[in-house]
């Protein structure tokens, strides 16, 4: 997956570059796929031109991606409808980015984020919203999941021109606890383990999406290497909950949070009222 040197990226933005390094994850190992057959994948392109991370669409207005994708103070667009990296898909403006609240770049948990579009996509063959799991699920060891975007198909190399996607298997999270416990890494409760032995993510596709069948379990997080150790990606179905308030209230009209707001405060003022 990704090296761990995408730590480096960060650092970066205070030199005199123009533009940050991509966060480190992209595809090894695997193979060219129509964007008919995965009309969910997005590209997170940083001021709306450079691909920066990918990104699931899982709603008409709304694209998920990593929270480490975020770098402050640049602006990003979302390009969907093609397999091409530079292709002649659509391009969509940005109207709001929702990091989980609970993300920490130092342990890299909750490493999850909502973007609302600015507008509504129109879906057809080349665009359409992938499934999201119920909370309550559960992988078993082993099971084939595939991993999709437009990363690096080497360590240090550029990143693909096409789409690309490899399968790779669940791995025990004891055993990809052990691996990263040299580099005095922790696989938290919302992590999961996958892939490695020359089938990962490398540089260029953090944020991208971890699919079984027709739902997304799970999102490119971080990793060590490009198809050494497994890589780790976030769990969707533990925040399930989450992305749908928060794509809830991002759709709610300002008058209606106004309304909640006050009879919230109201309710609040009666309880301390009843103490009394």
């Amino acid at each position: 997956m990704f090296s761990l040197y995408w730590c480096v990226a960060f650092l970066a933005l205070g030199s005199a570059s123009k533009f940050p390094e991509s966060p480190k994850i992209g595809i090894i190992g695997g193979h060219t796929i129509d964007i008919e057959q995965v009309p969910f994948m997005a590209s997170l392109r940083l001021n709306g031109t450079i691909h920066w991370c990918g990104a699931s669409i899982i709603h008409e207005q709304f694209v998920l991606t990593a929270a480490h994708c975020i770098v402050p103070n640049r602006q990003y667009k979302v390009l969907v409808g093609t397999a091409q990296v530079d292709g002649d898909g659509q391009i969509y403006e940005i109207e709001k980015i929702i990091p989980h609240e609970s993300y920490s770049s130092t342990t890299q948990d909750f490493d999850i984020c909502v973007i609302k579009l600015a507008q509504p996509l129109t879906f057809g063959k080349k665009v359409n919203k992938i499934e999201l799991p119920d909370s309550s699920l559960q992988l078993k060891l082993n099971s084939q999941v595939d991993i999709t975007g437009w990363g690096d198909t080497s360590p240090g190399g550029k990143i693909a021109q096409n789409l690309l996607q490899v399968k790779i298997p669940i791995i025990s999270t004891r055993v990809c606890q052990l691996k990263y416990l040299p580099m005095l890494r922790y696989i938290y409760p919302r992590m999961m383990c996958a892939g490695g032995n020359g089938k990962d993510s490398c540089q260029g596709d953090s944020g991208g999406p971890l699919t079984l069948d027709t739902v997304q379990v799970g999102l490119a997080s971080f990793g060590a290497g490009c198809g050494d150790l497994p890589g780790v990606y976030t769990k969707v179905a533990p925040l399930v909950s989450w992305i749908n308030a928060k794509m809830e209230q991002s759709l709610m009209p300002k008058k209606h949070k106004a309304i909640k707001k006050s009879k919230k405060t109201k309710k609040n003022k009666k309880l301390l009222c009843n103490k009394h």
